[in-house]
């Protein structure tokens, strides 16, 4: 499967097919994947993702977010031209999920649970890219600019380890695509599927959720804030 053909709208679900992720390549036992439209920019939706500061105002599935180890200096002179402005200035993004900082996430896996599962990843991809799309009923494709985000499991571990890739691809009309697939590997791989795919799709539904509500409420509170400047 291909990540174009995750339709818009798609809640979480196992796809029939595994998706390739950057790290990894083709195979696996299954990829995860959601999408949704968000009245956001691409730009403002990763800002959100890129800060764990930010994560505890909308994150009920991950609510922290720990920066282990910091990006290298050269992933901030890597960040992309259109991320750029919405990030903080290049001296303070000390603190943000550029490419190979290493993190940790406490995951809510029981949502009646207090208690957290912690899941050390590292950040693999950060980059501009065009999303290619083929027209229906025609021949013809249209191109779309997009923003990508990369994270993976820590030390490639043999028993089971993931890639999850994260899209935001503009939509012509100042919001954006949002486009998530998460492919395991690994002897073990297969269990996460069967054991845990209800907890996990609930998980990536309230991810999803939380960031669309973060995301458009930047851009109403920016809205507002151009306003009354007028």
């Amino acid at each position: 499967m291909k990540p174009t053909e995750i339709p818009l709208g798609q809640a979480p679900t196992f796809a029939a097919e595994t998706i390739p992720t950057p790290t990894y390549g083709p195979g696996g036992s299954s990829t995860a994947i959601l999408s949704t439209a968000i009245a956001a920019p691409p730009a403002t939706c990763l800002a959100v993702v890129l800060d764990p500061s930010t994560y505890p105002s909308w994150g009920k599935w991950i609510p922290r977010a720990v920066l282990e180890t910091p990006a290298p200096a050269s992933a901030v002179d890597e960040v992309p031209a259109a991320l750029a402005p919405h990030l903080a200035p290049a001296e303070d993004r000390a603190g943000l999920l550029l490419r190979g900082a290493r993190f940790c996430f406490d995951v809510h896996m029981d949502q009646d649970s207090a208690s957290a599962r912690k899941t050390r990843l590292e950040v693999t991809r950060l980059e501009e890219f065009v999303r290619e799309e083929k027209e229906d009923g025609s021949g013809d494709h249209t191109k779309k600019k997009g923003l990508r985000v990369a994270w993976k499991t820590q030390g490639d571990p043999w028993h089971v380890r993931a890639e999850r890739v994260q899209e935001f691809v503009e939509d012509g009309q100042g919001g954006c695509e949002y486009y998530s697939y998460e492919t395991f590997h690994g002897v073990l791989g297969w269990t996460v599927r069967l054991f845990v795919a209800g907890q996990l799709g609930e998980g990536l539904r309230q991810w999803m959720e939380g960031l669309k509500d973060e995301a458009e409420a930047r851009v109403a509170a920016a809205t507002t804030t151009a306003a009354v400047a007028a």
